[in-house]
């Protein structure tokens, strides 16, 4: 009898984990990219608040990773949260108007890649970012721009 209980335990367990891994449709990971790229740009807004960070960072997973190459390699998720925060407190982010708008997506499985375009010292310059997905929570952020 103990045997039998262990094993519908297993089984229960497996299936649990198994549909926090089920990977989302075309769709539904747009529609993630599109809500990521909101919190981004509210965080960077002139009255800002740790509040928005972390509503950024609940859609997150616990081993999130921020890769840009450009600004120095990668970063954990809690060394981007720190920083978020501390360019937060020390007034650095002013936007009036959102820093990022969303020109295409292509998704793939578990992931989108991202064409995005801000206007910077007058110019408009169009970036190119990876969003990797673990269910419904980024796991990787990659960027490939300077």
């Amino acid at each position: 009898m103990k045997h039998i209980v262990w094993g519908f335990l297993a089984v229960f367990s497996l299936m649990g984990q198994a549909s926090e891994m089920e990977s989302l449709s075309t769709a539904q990971l747009q529609e993630r990219v599109k809500a990521i790229n909101t919190l981004q740009n509210a965080i960077l807004m002139k009255d800002s608040k740790v509040s928005d960070v972390d509503a950024l960072f609940a859609n997150f997973t616990d081993d999130f990773q921020y890769v840009h190459e450009g600004y120095g390699g990668n970063y954990s998720r809690q060394h981007l949260y720190d920083n978020y925060v501390k360019f937060l407190k020390a007034g650095e982010y002013q936007y009036t108007t959102a820093r990022y708008k969303i020109i295409s997506m292509i998704a793939g499985y578990n992931a989108v890649s991202v064409e995005r375009q801000q206007e910077y010292e007058g110019k408009l310059e169009n970036h190119l970012s990876v969003f990797e997905f673990n269910g419904s929570k980024v796991s990787k952020i990659i960027e490939y721009w300077k």
